[in-house]
């Protein structure tokens, strides 16, 4: 290829410096609104101090940060951003309204607005319009993609146990839960909920998108309900009885955005909800969102939305905002699934794999991923409301099942599991006297690190019924070796670690190593759920660790 030469007309001194300076000014123009043509890998951002708006919420960790990587000023935007929008949220009402006239005369078009929150949505066909407008880039925020999550990279583990119809016996599930959840609302913010035999009629419909002329409605919003009140007996959900607000924020396709989620979330608030189910996330922190789980949270609402089914080590937004409860996906042995999202945000885990739910058109589906999970503590939540006759609130109910999920994973909460796996029985179940349900609820072999020479199996043990239980013993394998352990008294809802520093040599020399606890109640106690008296794994060494 060859080179060319550019020739220039003569000018003047004065002409050349006057043309050379506005050259300068529409690149500059330029680079500063260039706009991503199409959506690639998220890039992550430091959060800045948080703009306090005029309502100030109930919730202590509303303080929080405000990522500002949708600014019209940072150049590190985020990709994930839809192509000529912006958002715009003003600090006052005068200026909310001020700007809402000035755009009746402008070349930009308004897309929608949010009263609750003085924002707008703006679209414009060149940087030069939206320009003119003449904004505070601290104003200025831009608009991401948000979706329904699909299992696009990371499928279920090999071996993984799918639920079928199972996933409320699991949770405990194992009575008539006919009337639960009556009286609470809850709000299903997703594609919308279409008639099926499994849902009642009791069901509020808000619209935020109009589906395509022709198209079919997308059955994600559906699936999602069922899980939280089916009524169909084999399409039960854990809160049959409970109210339904259908907010549809997602076409067709499941394609949603940052300002429709904001939009959706503050007329769920508006409309009464006490809970929000959010089945839905997106890669890119938006600052209208946050403000937007806060209005809620100032109406009384509390909100669960789904980590992802991206196998990342962080919750996709809303679910990693430290306000929203975010909820992980198990299989149907208590095991993290491989696509489910880590994150140390993380609430609760529940079952996400093959779990049967309703399809439009009366039909069933299998249903996978962290969309699921999510229902099952919002339809806990709800029936434990319901069963103390809505004389507690939304999020003291929460707090009943943190108490009383299982433990999973390593001791306490962590990234895979949160605080733990739902366990709805035995929250409602909580006041009952008489209920002696010991468990040994994980074990774990710790290798020898760079910063710890501490190696051996870690048993956790936990007390998930009523009574306190004395003189409870443990038997422990781990190998060809036996270590005998004596539970003097563990009370209801305690958990204790048995760390026993044993099998590394063993584990080193076969690369792999059979453990195993088994409780043993003392006499004159039996347990309610002896299934979980015992655990029996095989551990395996990396070839590296060898």
């Amino acid at each position: 290829m060859g080179f060319y030469e550019l020739t220039f007309p003569k000018m003047s001194p004065r002409f050349f410096i006057a043309f050379l300076t506005l050259v300068i000014g529409l690149l500059s123009s330029w680079f500063l609104f260039q706009t991503p043509e199409s959506p690639k890998e998220a890039q992550t951002t430091k959060p800045v101090t948080k703009k306090v708006p005029e309502y100030i919420p109930s919730n202590p960790a509303s303080n929080r940060k405000k990522n500002t990587a949708g600014s019209n000023r940072n150049p590190d935007f985020d990709p994930n951003a839809i192509p000529y929008e912006r958002v715009i949220a003003f600090s006052s009402e005068e200026a909310y309204r001020n700007f809402l006239k000035k755009l009746g005369d402008s070349r930009v078009r308004n897309k929608g607005t949010i009263d609750a929150l003085r924002a707008v949505r703006i679209a414009f066909d060149s940087p030069a319009d939206f320009e003119s407008l003449g904004l505070d880039p601290d104003d200025v925020q831009f608009n991401y993609t948000v979706s329904i999550p699909e299992l696009r990279e990371v499928p279920p583990q090999p071996g993984a146990v799918g639920f079928g119809t199972t996933a409320l016996e699991y949770l405990g599930i194992n009575r008539d839960n006919s009337e639960w959840g009556r009286g609470v609302k809850i709000a299903v913010i997703d594609t919308g909920i279409e008639p099926h035999l499994a849902l009642g009629g009791n069901i509020k419909h808000i619209n935020l998108v109009e589906l395509a002329e022709g198209s079919s409605p997308n059955s994600h919003g559906t699936s999602v309900a069922s899980l939280i009140a089916g009524q169909h007996p084999n399409m039960r959900g854990v809160a049959p009885q409970a109210e339904l607000i259908s907010v549809r924020v997602a076409d067709e396709s499941g394609i949603s955005n940052s300002f429709l989620l904001a939009q959706g979330i503050t007329a769920a608030a508006d409309a009464g909800a006490q809970l929000i189910n959010i089945s839905m996330g997106s890669s890119s922190d938006s600052n209208l969102v946050r403000q937007a789980v806060d209005y809620a949270i100032e109406q009384g609402a509390v909100i669960f939305a789904s980590s992802g089914n991206d196998g990342t080590a962080y919750s996709s937004y809303p679910a990693a905002d430290p306000d929203v409860y975010s909820v992980g996906a198990i299989d149907a042995n208590g095991t993290h699934l491989n696509f489910s999202n880590t994150d140390d945000n993380l609430a609760f885990t529940a079952p996400g794999l093959e779990v049967q739910a309703a399809y439009p058109g009366d039909n069933v589906t299998s249903f996978t991923g962290t969309s699921g999970a999510v229902a099952f503590p919002v339809g806990a939540v709800a029936a434990i409301m319901s069963e103390s006759n809505q004389t507690i609130s939304a999020q003291q109910a929460v707090q009943i099942l943190q108490d009383h999920s299982n433990e999973a994973g390593l001791p306490g909460a962590d990234n895979q599991f949160g605080i733990g796996i739902v366990d709805v029985g035995r929250a409602i179940d909580r006041n009952t006297s008489g209920i002696v349900d010991v468990a040994v609820a994980s074990q774990n072999y710790l290798l020898p690190t760079s910063s710890s020479s501490a190696s051996g199996l870690q048993v956790s043990i936990e007390n998930r019924g009523t009574e306190t239980v004395y003189q409870s013993t443990v038997d422990i394998q781990i190998g060809n070796d036996y270590f005998p352990y004596t539970l003097q008294k563990l009370s209801p809802n305690e958990r204790t670690v048995v760390t026993i520093p044993s099998g590394l040599g063993q584990l080193r020399a076969e690369g792999q190593l059979e453990v195993s606890a088994k409780i043993n109640l003392s006499e004159g106690q039996i347990d309610v759920k002896p299934a979980n008296d015992q655990r029996k794994e095989i551990v395996t060494i990396p070839a590296n660790d060898r």
